[in-house]
């Protein structure tokens, strides 16, 4: 599941954005019963959110000691520093075996200057040398949320499990990807009623033409279904839409994770609304 670039934390900050949505429209629909005439009430679009991913490839003969280390020792001390919020994905069984994905949202770019990691800042340098011994390779991206190429379906909990798609753009033609994704996938995604499908794009740590793509589901069974963008396309139109990233899209690959709510921790007020 290498690459996995956007996560429930980008999805709780959707969920947030749509009830701030709802909101806004009722407030200016209670507004237009006492007013003469009707006024539009356009709530804001979402805020771009900078993202820190890590790609943590564990050693296979030491899992369970890696997720008990997780649960017992780093989530306890990256609360201890301040850290507000921390999402767990694993592979779901299509994808790179032994590798999770941990994600935290980057509120302040000088806390880069400050230490050299969070788990070292967290478990001191003796701490991070154990952490390290279950471990085979570690990768760290900084990606943005974008709101504007994704959509937040009906959302009622958290998402046991995401289609991911790793998208490679050819340079110089992000902006017609962008536009195919407005104009046609996002509709579609729409249409078909899928939960929620969140964009991001890989700015540090990787390739810069990189989007990434999650659609939530909640079992197996549902996404051994017909996929949601053919479903909210239709086959025929979905056939003349794929000549259309000819060109465009240079490379792509496909996995499932998993949500791991026992290495994930969120605000207590997020958790409050619940």
């Amino acid at each position: 599941m290498k690459r996995f670039v956007a996560t429930l934390s980008s999805g709780l900050s959707a969920i947030l954005a749509l009830m701030l949505v709802v909101l806004s429209a009722e407030v200016g629909l209670a507004q237009r019963k006492h007013a003469q005439k009707p006024v539009a009430v356009e709530a804001p679009p979402a805020a771009s959110q900078w993202l820190s991913i890590n790609v943590v490839r564990v050693k296979p003969d030491m899992l369970t000691e890696f997720e008990d280390f997780s649960r017992r020792e780093i989530t306890p001390a990256m609360k201890k520093i301040g850290v507000k919020e921390r999402t767990a994905w694993a592979t779901g069984v299509f994808g790179e075996a032994f590798e999770y994905v941990f994600v935290t949202p980057i509120d302040d770019w000088a806390q880069y200057d400050a230490a050299p990691s969070q788990i070292t800042k967290a478990l001191g340098e003796e701490g991070a040398r154990k952490a390290r011994r279950f471990i085979e390779s570690v990768h760290t991206y900084a990606v943005q949320t974008r709101p504007d190429l994704s959509y937040m379906g009906k959302m009622t909990g958290p998402p046991k499990l995401a289609v991911v798609n790793w998208l490679h753009i050819a340079p110089g033609r992000t902006a017609e990807f962008e536009n195919l994704l407005k104009t046609e996938i996002v509709p579609a995604m729409k249409k078909a009623e899928v939960r929620a499908y969140l964009v991001s794009r890989t700015v540090h740590g990787g390739d810069t033409n990189e989007y990434v793509s999650l659609t939530f589901m909640d079992s197996y069974a549902e996404i051994g279904k017909e996929q949601p963008i053919v479903r909210g396309m239709g086959q025929a139109a979905f056939n003349r839409f794929v000549p259309k990233t000819a060109g465009i899209i240079t490379h792509h690959e496909r996995s499932i994770a998993r949500y791991v709510p026992e290495l994930s921790f969120e605000p207590a007020a997020k958790a409050d609304n619940k």
